[in-house]
């Protein structure tokens, strides 16, 4: 394999549930501003236009894709080319992570992290807000490692990347997981730090965004496209006013429930790692004071603590411990069961969490994988089904192979799609 290929690999790697190491260790405060603490962006770029035309290329992608299929994306495979990411990334992109004032699910004020990265060119061609995709370890949060949404800076665009309630400095909360307002609110409030910092920097930018996601990521997409149409629509006249160019999201979540009434069906889910997530993201969002105990059966329910709520441990490797895929060997019989008013209470609060029939008005393209094991693409089905007719909305519904594998087309096709 010749070096311009390996260069190339390393760019598709990190998107495999967060294998990254690279830890930061400062943060930047950007409300209020830290000037002192930001880095110097030099001019010097050395091979950006080599990278991005190599990125322009379906051979270039296709061939990787294999590569990494065939290699069972392995934990060696993505190990090995961290180091190279970091370095090969940073001739042509700087990068550091930062704080914030946001809020929590109640509305209280929180000071969260997460990342920004920016190209050393000054003419902008925009904003991406890029929403990551489900993690469970700590260290997979954007503000802790290097993500594949950087190479959307090689076409000279600023990409930042909140890290959610309950990851980076926030990593001793519960995150609300899959509750969309406030993890979309989590990347308003973080875009709107951005005009203050572009403009200490000598940016010039367009005040429209791209907004991007896939798995999670894409339900926070769309959600972060609703909250910015809620504010343009009914107004708020002491935020920046942004206009969403395009959204793309990839194999989101969009309908927590019926996701919720298809794994139950088939006694099957992708992640059982999620499940924890679920109902104690649930719990913490809206105080319904579930307990463990009434969920889950062992191991899960005496390690939970060790393995889930200490974010020491990727989905995969929770999921290794949990043992199984069957959510009638994971789960309480009356949690399956929506008569039960614990399982009711359940279904009520994904349902409220829904975005399917939302009345879309910003240009959208979705990406799913109808060979998806993680989430179903009923979600996708759903969407466009129940979603008002938006004559700039694209579906694009194929046999993708997995769920990762979904993921590296919908990457590249978001990279090639940008303008340049």
């Amino acid at each position: 394999m010749n070096s311009m290929n390996k260069k190339i690999i390393i760019l598709f790697a990190t998107i495999v549930l967060g294998l990254t190491q690279l830890l930061a260790v400062d943060y930047v405060s950007l409300t209020p501003l830290d000037k002192k603490a930001l880095p110097e962006i030099s001019n010097r770029s050395v091979g950006r236009e080599l990278v991005r035309f190599a990125l322009t290329s379906d051979l270039i992608w296709d061939k990787n894709k294999s590569i990494l299929v065939k290699d069972n994306f392995s934990v060696k495979t993505v190990m090995d080319v961290l180091t190279s990411l970091s370095r090969t990334t940073e001739q042509h992109v700087e990068s550091f992570s930062c704080t914030y004032w946001s809020q929590t699910p109640q509305g209280d004020s929180v000071l969260v992290s997460g990342k920004v990265f920016l190209p050393r060119k000054r003419n902008l061609n925009g904003i991406v807000v890029a929403n990551h995709y489900t993690i469970a370890k700590d260290e997979e949060a954007p503000s802790n490692s290097y993500q594949m949404d950087c190479i959307y800076a090689l076409k000279g665009y600023a990409v930042i990347m909140p890290d959610y309630v309950g990851y980076g400095i926030t990593r001793d909360r519960v995150h609300p997981y899959l509750h969309w307002r406030n993890t979309a609110q989590t990347a308003v409030d973080l875009l709107d730090c951005m005009p203050e910092l572009l403009d200490h920097y000598g940016y010039t930018y367009p005040k429209d965004v791209v907004i991007t996601g896939y798995s999670q990521g894409g339900a926070v997409a769309l959600g972060v496209a609703r909250l910015l149409e809620e504010r343009a629509n009914f107004g708020r006249g002491d935020a920046p006013q942004w206009t969403i160019r395009k959204l793309y999201a990839g194999a989101g979540p969009y309908d927590p429930a019926a996701t919720y009434d298809y794994c139950v069906e088939n006694d099957e889910i992708g992640y059982p790692a999620v499940l924890p997530l679920i109902i104690m993201g649930m719990n913490e969002a809206y105080g319904l004071n579930f307990q463990l105990k009434d969920f889950f059966y062992e191991p899960l329910l005496s390690n939970y603590d060790n393995w889930v709520a200490s974010k020491e441990y990727t989905l995969s490797q929770i999921g290794t411990m949990m043992g199984t895929t069957r959510l009638r060997e994971l789960m309480l019989p009356q949690i399956l069961d929506r008569r039960h008013p614990l399982a009711n209470l359940l279904y009520m609060a994904l349902r409220i969490n829904s975005n399917v029939g939302y009345d879309l008005q910003a240009p959208a393209y979705f990406l799913h994988s109808l060979d998806d094991e993680v989430v179903p693409v009923i979600n996708s089905t759903t969407l466009r089904d129940n979603m008002p007719n938006n004559p700039n909305v694209v579906y694009d519904l194929g046999h993708y192979g997995s769920h990762i594998e979904g993921a590296l087309i919908f990457v590249k096709n978001v990279f090639q799609d940008l303008l340049s």
